[in-house]
This record gives structure tokens, sequence and C-alpha cells, in this order.
């Protein structure tokens, strides 16, 4: 409802004469007032792999042991005959369905077929994909024993502490200990990260990781914004010669990104305070169905159902799956979050 008696519009009758002879002024657009931006969820998104139909869609043979063995000789050249050792074994996973269903009702149509500002249907549209991305960013960090949710970087990671089996293999049985990733309980830092503390947590990830680095460290805001600080204390302004600051000139402070070690650090409103997430990309990967890629059925008539209308769904399968998990690594249990 228009405001009355603010600014040059009256109150009382005049308002109510304006009101139903005069059109209100339209800022052409929808603002929307909710919703995260997940730096994490879009590049592994943006890095994503194809995957098609078929049982266990995603498939990865890992070798866990070694299926040879060395030894060293003499001056005959003798050796002892080799063994035949299996070492490779399948990890499995199924890709999980998300689906929208999009509603278009029959007055919504007659109505807004001419006379709109802001078409329903585009606003919709439109939130099918954020509202995809808001719920399944949560979900990347963590893990689920529902079997209709895909997995994460919680059991993906997890050195067998609170996920023993991945992917079909027991991190704990006998012989299947390279299965495992690495699990960190950092409650003794209680006072947030420092450059000296994340670095080596860094250091000891990518030693155990065979020398591998990760690809980038991922934390909270409020805990991110505590590392920064260490960063902030540091800082230093260089004048150099014949330069000079005016009015307009602006002196940078603070960093959007962390490096540490050669590791990119940023941070995602979804990641869960007191943890962080180190996520090698080479074996940590988003895997998305080939046949259900954010597509979209089309709109089909709800005639059959008694109801004029129509309606469709967008359906989206995908699976967020690691097939080194030693590659990478969680962090948690620390404290001095920022905020």
């Amino acid at each position: 409802m228009p405001i009355p008696g603010t600014g040059a519009v009256p109150s009382g009758q005049l308002y109510s004469e304006l009101t139903s002879v005069t059109r209100r002024a339209f800022v052409p657009r929808l603002f929307v007032q909710l919703y995260f931006a997940t730096p994490t969820f879009f590049y592994m998104m943006g890095n994503a792999q194809k995957v098609a139909g078929g049982m266990s869609q995603i498939t990865a043979p890992v070798q866990g042991a070694s299926m040879v063995q060395g030894q060293f000789t003499g001056y005959g050249g003798g050796f002892n005959q080799p063994n035949i050792t299996p070492g490779v074994q399948n990890a499995q996973w199924n890709t999980c369905y998300w689906v929208v269903p999009v509603p278009l009702p029959f007055g919504e149509t007659v109505i807004q077929a001419t006379e709109r500002e802001i078409s329903l249907l585009k606003a919709r549209m439109n939130d099918v994909y954020a509202v995809t991305i808001q719920n399944l960013s949560p979900l990347m960090f963590g893990a689920s024993t529902n079997p209709l949710i895909p997995n994460g970087f919680a059991d993906g990671f997890d050195n067998g502490t609170n996920y023993p089996s991945y992917g079909g293999i027991n991190r704990l049985a006998t012989g299947n200990s390279f299965w495992g990733g690495q699990f960190f309980n950092a409650s003794a830092i209680t006072n947030g990260f420092t450059r000296k503390t994340m670095s080596q947590y860094l250091i000891q990830i990518t030693d155990k990781a065979g020398g591998e680095a990760p690809t980038f460290v991922v934390m909270n805001p409020g805990d991110f914004s505590t590392l920064n600080a260490d960063f902030i204390g540091i800082e230093q302004v260089f004048n150099r010669p014949g330069s000079e600051y005016a009015i307009g000139t602006a002196v940078r402070s603070s960093f959007p990104n962390l490096n540490v070690a050669g590791i990119p650090i940023f941070a995602d409103h979804f990641c869960p305070k007191g943890t962080f997430y180190a996520i090698n990309t080479k074996y940590t990967s988003f895997y998305m169905s080939e046949d259900a890629a954010f597509d979209f059925s089309g709109f089909y008539s709800l005639v059959p159902l008694g109801q004029i209308g129509q309606q469709g769904v967008t359906i989206l399968g995908y699976n967020i799956i690691s097939v080194k998990p030693s590659a990478n690594a969680i962090v948690t249990g620390f404290g001095g979050a920022a905020f």
C-alpha cells in the first residue's frame, strides 16, 4: 500500500482519491534480501566432473597396497621370484538428486500476462538456482546418514573416527588404513590461528599427504578474521621517492584472501566455526550427472489433476567425492573466532 502523509503525498480523503486514480511508481527490479555467497561450492562446481547412469555411478579403483617387491642383488644378479600381491579395490558412490518444483498458477498466468512490473515466474526461476546453492552448500561441509543426501568433506576427509566406512570401504578393517583422511583435534588452540600455527599445520598436512600440498584452505569468516588480524599487525606502508598522497589516495589494509606456506586461504559463510578444511582438488571433485545438470522439465498441465495451471521441476544429480582422502584434512575443535 502507498504510504500517506509523507513527502508530497497527502492523507485522509485526498489520499484515498489520489490512490483511486494514480498508479504507483515501481522500480522495475526485484531486490533479493537473503542468501549468502559460497566460494567453495562455486569453485568445486566450476570444476565438476561428468558422470552418467549405471549402478554406482561413481566408481574409482584405488590402490592401497604395494603390488611388487624390490630387493638388492649381488654379482650374480639373482633375485627372489616375485609374488602376486593384490592391491586394488573399488570405491563406489551414487549420485544424489535434488529437485525444486516450480508452480505456475492459472490466475497468475492471466493476471501477469500483460500488466506486470515484476514477473513472478522469472523470480521463481531465478530463485531455483539460489535456493539450490543455499541448501547444498552447508551439506558440502558435513555428512549425513540419510542415504538420499550426498557425501561431503566431513566423511570424505575423516580418518575413521567418526565415519568408519566411505565409498563402501571400511577404513578400520585390516589393510585399509590407507583410506583414512587427516583428522586433527586442535582444541589446544583457544585464541585462533596465527601465521605460525597455521604454517605448522599446513606443513604437517602436506607431509602426511605424501608431499602434495592442498589446493586451498577454507575457514569460517570468524576464524578467518582472527587469522587475518595476525597479518594486519605486521602491515607496513612504503613511500616511493617522488610519490605524493592526496585526498583521493587510498591506502589499502587487510586482506580478502590469505596465503600461508604457498597455500591460499579464504572464508566461506557455510564452513562451521572452529573447523577448517584443507582440500586437494586433484582428488576431491564435484561429480555432476550429465542427465540432471540443473535440467528443467518444462511446464506440464495440471488439468489431469482437476486444476487449471502448470508446474515443472528442476533436477540436479551430483555428489562430492574424494578418491584420496589422505590428501585432504579436517582441523577442528579450535576456538578464538573474532565473531
